[in-house]
């Protein structure tokens, strides 16, 4: 899942494995906190498909990438790569200046894909950065765009209190790759809420169920004659 590519110098042996050994630090981190959340129970054959259909965002452009949301979805068209080849263009289009593909994207992705799914796309395609990359820096900052915007139109998506994973599965990305991000911040306190007021309401359905049973065991009983 996890490649690193190293660019070294002569001379520079011992940096380059000091930094080897932080970075396999960061890796075991990485699959540690990623695998707890982890939305599928066949991750090999998801992750085999998301690596397959990588290179398929070179091969076509903004307009076909259109024209692939506006057809209805089948699970043919999802084994083939297509839910694939649309997330991995998501940071491209918006780095490319295109304003109509993500909100069309994120209107019409429930008809192939869940949240969970799209997620975990996501994080594989960006699941390596470069630490002093200029390049890395933009794309960070482009993903955390894409994710608000997320956030923002489709609030459903994240807010559900029967189903909070989407956004641990969030936050556990953001805190390993982007933990001072405003992002982050704002993931991590809308978690918290959520998660209170979840607890809140299991807290009164207990206390309802057990005001119900009291009542029942207190009924008079009847005799019939």
């Amino acid at each position: 899942m996890f490649s690193f590519h190293l660019r070294t110098t002569r001379g520079s042996g011992l940096k380059k494995d000091n930094r080897e050994a932080h970075e396999g630090v960061w890796r075991h981190r990485v699959r540690s906190c990623l695998q707890r959340l982890w939305p599928f129970s066949q991750r090999g054959k998801n992750l085999t498909k998301a690596s397959q259909g990588q290179d398929l965002i070179e091969q076509g452009k903004n307009s076909s990438d259109t024209q692939d949301m506006r057809k209805p979805c089948r699970h043919s068209d999802i084994s083939s790569g297509t839910v694939v080849k649309l997330v991995n263009n998501l940071v491209p289009s918006l780095q490319k200046g295109d304003p109509s593909f993500v909100p069309a994207f994120l209107s019409t992705y429930r008809r192939c894909a869940t949240t969970l799914q799209v997620l975990d796309l996501l994080f594989l395609r960006y699941s390596h950065f470069t630490a002093d990359s200029e390049e890395d820096e933009q794309v960070k900052n482009t993903l955390c765009s894409f994710l608000e915007t997320w956030m923002d139109k489709n609030p459903e998506d994240f807010c559900d209190l029967s189903d909070l994973l989407p956004l641990k599965y969030l936050k556990a990305y953001l805190s390993v790759y982007m933990p001072h991000c405003d992002l982050s911040v704002r993931v991590k306190k809308l978690l918290t809420q959520l998660e209170e007021e979840h607890a809140k309401d299991s807290q009164v359905k207990d206390e309802d169920d057990s005001d119900l049973g009291t009542h029942i065991s207190s009924d008079p009983e009847i005799l019939w004659v």
